[in-house]
C-alpha cells in the first residue's frame, strides 16, 4: 500500500510540474457531431498501452538473475527498438524489418511518459476527427499519417540517420494537424497550474463587477485549440528548421517526424465523412 501510493505521489508530482507552465490538453470540450463512441482511440490506446506494459517494460524497467549478480534487461530492450524502431539507415539498407518498421514503430514508446504524453494528445484530439471522418477511415487517416511522418522525417534532411526513432508522435500530430483544420474554433480542456493560479483572482474580478457565478476552482483550464496546437507547431518547428541545417536531432526527439505529420495531416480531406466535408467546403462549421 504504501509503495502505491508512492508511485501515485510521484506520478502526480510529474504531471503537476509538467504542465506548471505550459498546458497539457485532456479533453475537447466540443459536443460530437454523431454522438459516436471512438471505438477507434480507444483502441489505439489500449493496443499501444499493452504493447508497452507486456512487451517493452518488462525489458526496460525488469532484472535478471545471473547467479548472484542482477542485470538489467536493457539490451533486450535495445535490441526490440533496433529491430521495430523505424531507421533511416536500416530502411535504406534493406536490412531488418525495413520498411515494414514504419508501421511497427507507431506502436512503440521509450518509457511510460512517452507513452502517457502521447495517449493524453491522442484521446484530446482523437476523439473528434474520428466522429468526422468514422471509425475505420480515421484509423487509416492516423496509420497514413504517422507512416508519412517517418517517412517524411528522412526526405526532410540529406543525413541518413542511425538512430531509430520509436513512438505515435508523427501519427497523433497529424491528427492534431486534422483538429485544427477541421475545428478551428474549437476549445480544448487542459491541465495548466498557472492557468489555473491566475483563474483565482480573474474570477475575483468578476464577481465582484459583473457579479457572475464564476468558479474560483476548477482542476482544468479552456483554451482555445488552435492556439495550443499553433504553441505544439512552433515547438517543433524551429527545431526542425535547426535539425535540417545541422543535420543532427535536437535533444534526442525527431521534430522532423511531428513536423511532418503535422503537415500529412492535409490527407484527412480524403477520409473525412462526405456530408461533413460538403459542409466544409460550403464554408459551414462541422
Amino acid at each position: 500500500m504504501c509503495l502505491l501510493a508512492a508511485i501515485l505521489a510521484y506520478f502526480l508530482l510529474i504531471l503537476f510540474l509538467s504542465t506548471l507552465l505550459f498546458p497539457m490538453p485532456v479533453n475537447d470540450s466540443g459536443v460530437v457531431r454523431y454522438r459516436t463512441i471512438p471505438w477507434a482511440t480507444l483502441l489505439l490506446i489500449m493496443i499501444n498501452t499493452a504493447i508497452f506494459v507486456l512487451w517493452i517494460a518488462p525489458d526496460l524497467y525488469g532484472q535478471q538473475e545471473q547467479g548472484i549478480i542482477i542485470q538489467p534487461l536493457f539490451e533486450d530492450y535495445v535490441g526490440k527498438v533496433n529491430t521495430y524502431g523505424f531507421n533511416e539507415q536500416t530502411l535504406r539498407q534493406g536490412e531488418g524489418i525495413a520498411a515494414l518498421a514504419t508501421f511497427t514503430s507507431l506502436f512503440m514508446h521509450a518509457d511510460f511518459w512517452h507513452l502517457f504524453g502521447n495517449m493524453i494528445y491522442l484521446w484530446a484530439f482523437g476523439r473528434r476527427v474520428e466522429d468526422a471522418c468514422g471509425s475505420s477511415r480515421f484509423l487509416l487517416f492516423y496509420l497514413l499519417a504517422g507512416m508519412m511522418s517517418n517517412v517524411g522525417s528522412v526526405l526532410l534532411t540529406s543525413k541518413t540517420d542511425t538512430l531509430p526513432s520509436i513512438g505515435a508522435s508523427g501519427a497523433i500530430s497529424g491528427v492534431m494537424g486534422a483538429y485544427l483544420l477541421l475545428f478551428p474554433g474549437a476549445w480544448v480542456n487542459c491541465l495548466w497550474g498557472l492557468g489555473t493560479i491566475l483563474r483565482i483572482p480573474y474570477a475575483a474580478i468578476r464577481k465582484l463587477f459583473a457579479g457572475d457565478e464564476y468558479k474560483f476552482w476548477r482542476w482544468t483550464v479552456p483554451l482555445p485549440a488552435w492556439l495550443v496546437l499553433i504553441w505544439f507547431v512552433a515547438r517543433s518547428f524551429l527545431p526542425s528548421l535547426e535539425t535540417i541545417r545541422s543535420d543532427e536531432e535536437i535533444q534526442g526527439i525527431n521534430h522532423l517526424a511531428h513536423l511532418a505529420g503535422f503537415l500529412a495531416s492535409l490527407t484527412v480531406f480524403f477520409f473525412v465523412r462526405k456530408d461533413l466535408l460538403l459542409r466544409y467546403l460550403h464554408g459551414r462549421s462541422l
